[in-house]
């Protein structure tokens, strides 16, 4: 048996019989002879004791964490502890009162393993928190009264109009995370559910992801879960992505169970009691020459009392006392970055507009993230990664100006999501050089300036693009912010962490296993504590949440892995009761560790390499604020070249990776559901779903002065009039059954039937291989100065991401796979875009003379095999109005064959050849994506 599996002599490994006998009355209470022999033994453990000290090493300075040194085993010695007042044996104590320590103590009294004690000096789990819980206690109620007030005072505002208030009336808090369905689901497993204050829950259904310097966009939907789920479903089941919910809200619903639930009374809470330090506390009698070899943790409280734990449990966060009583190091690194918090009150209708939805928006920047999360109809939470110097402008920013009329920081964050990075960049820059102007003494700030540089900062850029830019009206662009709320302003250093392990035992393992040869490897290298595998960790110890692991909050999954290792940690103390087994031996806890430490590796390094990947590619030279002169005065000639050929090359594999991943629905939905969200029903749903529509068919207004302009998509061929994809495109008709139910083909032949999933998937390639071609035209012309090209090319884009938009819709509609070769429709339109631009105006537009000529042979073949199937009796209503969008689609494609010969696309040089060339590949792919 390894030394690990060994116990004290007092607390060997307990049978089934043995579990019994010492948790009576509940599963982990002692027996009334033997709580008297205890409360003898505890009171000689105040004047007589042995105990272990931890020798402190000082941490290297380096840029990555080095491990936390590990303390080296040393033989008691026998030492009198600190006075108490009150000494208590607990079976299992948990440091910590945050969301992950009360979601422990939540899960392991709904467990019904613990019962309440009958004795003063022993409580089956014990919750230890340094700050003081009572205000959670009355959160509800207080939340509940300064909502009335704020009703009544404004209700005369409101009480002739039927249209919903501007403004929720909620004293919203800045700590909010998004909740993923998975651990939404966990709570009301348990039965803490009913305790959440609901109306201050909000789903997310949709997330639209964005890359700030190619627009590459990534769309994500709660209907892709349900439509993968299986068929047999109830029809009232809904999914969502996640929850917004407040930090406080959580916790207080939490605390209301515990204290109020059918568990009370089993978990002792001591709150506004700091742990003044953590011993190894002996369980051996006082004269006896035995070693102790397994001491139970003595947590020593700033109250006086001590508790003396069987399993001590860290979930009290990265600077945790737990971790270092039990020798665990950890690696990781900063980021060198903030995250910036704010509350943000939207517009409203009656400045003309959107409410906000259900829809979560987050843009990839080169300094960060900047994320859009709805609270409720006018709220969104904020979260802006920043570099230090930035995050500490804007918070003076907004300490100079909160309250005013119109909010500099409001306008930044409404830029933030619409303006090209290096208009965003210039502002950053200014906002910067502005607070570091020195201020005669009693002197404020005057931001006014701010306020019009904005919205010139716009105009450029509009005249820069050639486009108006994205509003929020069509959905790419959040709600523009009205204000924000004055004391919701806040940053916070990033950092990843990763402790070495979660058990303090596992650092005692033999280094004959597969672990510790591992270990012994890794500690060779600097990668993992002095001493691991040779017995340096104590035992008795596991932590979960922030205590193990901290992560970039791009992903929004800092909080669901904590909850995720607490679920997981529960369910193994659990089958460890039920075997009977010591739930402080290392043996009992092995399985949590395993489960959690590479499921949370793996999340952490996904994130870590994508934050990577955006935040350290040089930003080409023409999207730079200065167009790369300080780069070029910097780095030379011949280095300036290297990163832009660099920053060009991994911008275009990350863009193309991203259109790729949007169309192939099944891969995202892998990783929504990796991230923790599930399809729920409707009846457990915590807010009413919304599913989120773009309107591409939009006219453009006149743009007022200083205003950000609204985004257009005008129709190519159809200026005016009705259009049968407006039935997918526009949210008055979207939600007619020709757009939303599964057809119904049984009165169509085999082949028929073969026909339509034929015809969709074929389109579905087609549309994005013409985005990716004019995509890549666009990005040559662009390159080379070509304004005029440029342009044509992106108003032909344009056209296409309409067509592209609508065949997404169907295939979802009628349950179609797409292609599996969508990333080489990608790959290969891109190229072909590319090269046909760089060949030389002429040569691109005989490029879409060729491919348009065959797309609009193969859609005429198209409808002439949907007439025959219209032909038949009770066809379904999609049916009629596909063969209305092909018709309206092969127009479209036709009118860019017209622009093409217009401009001399028939004079291009080798134009016969060319053109026969790319038609024979565009007659090839089409067989091609039809069967595969």
């Amino acid at each position: 048996m390894s030394k690990l599996a060994r116990t004290t002599l007092t607390t060997r490994p307990l049978t089934a019989a043995a579990s019994k006998s010492l948790s009576a009355p509940g599963r982990c209470a002692a027996p009334a002879s033997a709580v008297k022999a205890s409360t003898i033994q505890s009171r000689r453990l105040a004047t007589q004791a042995t105990i272990r000290r931890a020798s402190a090493v000082a941490r290297p300075s380096r840029l990555i964490f080095a491990a936390t040194p590990s303390s080296s085993r040393k033989l008691a010695t026998s030492t009198a502890l600190p006075n108490t007042s009150h000494h208590i044996d607990s079976d299992i104590v948990i440091v910590g009162g945050g969301v992950v320590g009360l979601g422990l103590a939540c899960d392991l009294v709904a467990s019904q393993s613990f019962k309440p004690s009958s004795t003063s000096n022993f409580n089956p789990i014990t919750l230890i928190e340094a700050s003081d819980l009572s205000s959670l206690r009355t959160w509800a109620d207080d939340r509940a009264k300064y909502l009335s007030s704020q009703q009544a005072s404004s209700s005369s505002s409101f009480s002739s109009s039927s249209a919903p208030p501007s403004t929720d009336n909620l004293d919203w808090e800045n700590r909010v995370i998004s909740l993923t369905s998975e651990n939404l689901n966990w709570l009301k497993r348990l039965g803490v559910y009913p305790y959440l204050v609901e109306h201050r829950l909000r789903s997310i259904n949709s997330m639209r992801v964005w890359d700030g310097l190619s627009g590459a966009l990534l769309d994500f939907d709660s209907s892709d879960l349900s439509s993968c789920s299986c068929s047999s479903s109830s029809p009232s089941s809904t999914s969502q992505i996640s929850v917004m919910i407040e930090i406080s809200n959580l916790q207080q619903a939490m605390l209301q169970y515990l204290e109020q639930g059918p568990g009370k009374n089993i978990c002792s809470i001591k709150h506004g009691a700091k742990v003044d330090s953590i011993l190894p506390g002996s369980k051996i009698q006082a004269g006896s020459e035995a070693v102790e070899q397994d001491p139970w943790p003595l947590v020593q409280l700033s109250t006086g009392d001590a508790v003396q734990a069987r399993l001590c449990v860290g979930a009290d966060g990265p600077n945790s006392p737990v971790r270092k009583y039990a020798g665990i190091g950890d690696y990781g690194w900063p980021y060198n970055s903030k995250g910036l918090v704010a509350t943000l009150r939207c517009k409203g209708l009656e400045s003309g507009e959107p409410m906000v939805g259900n829809t979560a928006y987050q843009r990839f920047l080169p300094s960060g993230t900047v994320a859009f999360l709805p609270l409720s109809h006018s709220t969104g939470s904020m979260v802006w990664t920043l570099e230090p110097q930035v995050a500490a402008a804007l918070t003076q920013l907004h300490r100079d100006t909160a309250g005013s009329v119109d909010e500099p920081l409001a306008r930044l964050v409404d830029a933030a999501f619409r303006l090209p990075w290096s208009h965003i960049e210039r502002l950053f820059e200014r906002v910067k050089a502005y607070t570091r102007y020195p201020l005669a003494e009693g002197q404020k700030r005057d931001w006014s300036w701010l306020n019009s540089e904005i919205p010139t900062e716009a105009q450029w850029a509009e005249q820069g693009l050639g486009l108006p830019l994205p509003e929020s009206g069509t959905g790419q662009v959040p709600p523009k912010i009205g204000s924000i709320d004055v004391k919701s302003v806040a940053s916070f250093p990033l950092n990843l962490k990763h402790a070495d392990a979660y058990l303090g035992a596992s650092l005692n393992s033999s280094s004959l296993l597969p672990s510790g040869f591992l270990v012994g490897a890794m500690a060779a290298l600097g990668l993992a504590p002095q001493g691991a595998g040779q017995g340096s960790g104590r035992a008795r110890t596991v932590l979960v949440g922030d205590a193990a692991h901290t992560i970039h909050p791009l992903a929004g999954q800092g909080l669901n892995l904590g909850l995720a290792d607490v679920r997981a940690l529960s369910q193994t103390l659990s089958k460890a009761l039920d075997a009977g087994a010591d739930v402080g031996s290392y043996n009992a806890l092995k399985g949590y560790a395993r489960q959690r430490y590479w499921e949370n590796q793996k999340m952490i390094s996904a994130v870590d390499h994508l934050h990577w990947l955006y935040a350290a590619t040089p930003v080409p030279l023409s999207q730079q604020a200065d167009g790369g002169m300080a780069q070029g005065e910097r780095d030379g000639l011949v280095k300036t070249a290297a990163k832009e050929a660099m920053g060009r090359g991994v911008v275009w594999a990350r863009s193309t990776a991203l259109e790729v991943i949007n169309e192939l629905g099944f891969v995202k939905n892998a990783f929504m559901r990796q991230a923790g969200s599930t399809a729920t029903s409707a009846s457990s749903a915590p807010c009413p779903t919304s599913r989120r529509t773009y309107s591409t068919c939009t006219r453009r207004t006149t743009l007022p002065k200083f205003s950000l302009g609204q985004q257009v998509r005008m129709h190519s061929s159809h200026p005016s009039g009705p259009l049968a994809s407006d039935a997918y495109t526009s949210p008055a008709k979207q939600e007619s059954a020709a757009t939303t139910s599964t057809p119904s083909l049984a009165s169509l032949t085999p082949f028929q039937r073969r026909a339509i999933v034929d015809m969709l998937r074929v389109d579905h390639s087609g549309e994005i291989a013409a985005n990716t071609i004019y995509q890549g035209q666009a990005d040559i012309f662009g390159a080379l100065g070509d304004t005029k090209n440029r342009e044509m090319a992106k108003e032909m884009w344009e056209t296409e991401k309409k067509h592209l938009q609508v065949m997404r819709a169907l295939l979802r509609q009628h349950n179609v796979r797409p292609s599996l070769l969508l990333p080489l429709w990608s790959a290969a339109g891109r190229a072909l875009g590319g090269l046909t631009a760089l060949l030389g105006p002429r040569s691109a537009m005989a490029c879409t003379e060729a491919v348009e000529s065959v797309i609009g042979e193969h859609y005429d073949d198209q409808l002439n095999e949907l007439k025959t199937i219209l032909e038949k009796e009770q066809v379904h209503d999609s049916l009629p109005l596909l063969s209305g969008i092909i018709k309206e689609f092969r127009d479209d494609e036709l009118q860019h064959l017209d622009t093409a010969v217009q401009n001399e696309s028939q004079q291009a040089a080798g134009h016969a050849l060319l053109s026969a060339v790319i038609a024979a590949g565009c007659r090839g792919a089409i067989w091609v994506a039809s069967r595969v």
